[in-house]
């Protein structure tokens, strides 16, 4: 190409970005956790807990699944196998104390619902070693959802009621937490600056890198 000879202007549009919307998947997760652990913990009357539902269905399961998809998109891993692990939890726990309940016999209902919180707390359990390279407070949440679910999985198997309290309160403390992380980065969003630390670790995997 000779020396005054141009090169054609690039009109390729630039790359498009999607806002993160993890904090929307951790309003909706700490919403339908807190709702929840209310009734666990005994600070409400149960009569009450079907209330848990919808909120199971619609908030912490859906959104949790729309969030898990849209983090596909932006390349992060890590988020996607977090909202894509609660929001199906919730989900399958909202239909077993509606559409399935009446399936299972009475006598299998606290062994079967043992098995299902006691699975989600093995992943639980990897996902909290990956959030080691995230920030404290995630981390910290999801020892806490270890925890709860560990505890809530044993009060089902073996009836004991003072296990299903304490994983009610855990529950509380990590929907608590999750809702701080999640106004954390809205407001961080929003102000251009952090006001809620949340003492990272790591490099964080939430914001995909940037190409070349």
């Amino acid at each position: 190409m000779g020396e005054h000879e141009q090169r054609p202007a690039d009109h390729r549009p630039a790359p498009s970005r999607l806002a993160d919307p993890g904090a929307w998947a951790v309003t909706a997760f700490a919403t339908t956790s807190f709702v929840l652990g209310m009734y666990n913990a005994g600070l409400m009357d149960k009569a009450g807990v079907a209330l848990a539902v919808p909120f199971a269905f619609f908030f912490g399961g859906f959104i949790q699944i729309v969030v898990a998809v849209l983090e596909i998109f932006r390349g992060n891993l890590f988020g996607a196998c977090v909202f894509g692990t609660y929001g199906p939890f919730w989900v399958i726990y909202a239909a077993l104390n509606s559409l399935f309940a009446s399936d299972i016999p009475k006598t299998s209902v606290d062994s079967a619902l043992g098995l299902f919180l006691a699975v989600f707390a093995v992943v639980s359990f990897y996902l909290f070693l990956a959030a080691l390279r995230t920030d404290i407070v995630l981390a910290v949440i999801l020892a806490l959802i270890v925890i709860g679910l560990a505890l809530l999985a044993w009060a089902e198997s073996s009836a004991q009621q003072w296990a299903a309290v304490a994983g009610g309160w855990v529950t509380l403390a990590f929907a608590v937490l999750a809702w701080y992380h999640a106004a954390s980065d809205i407001t961080a969003a929003t102000f251009g600056k952090r006001f809620l630390p949340v003492w990272p670790v790591g490099s964080s995997p939430k914001e995909p890198v940037a190409p070349g």
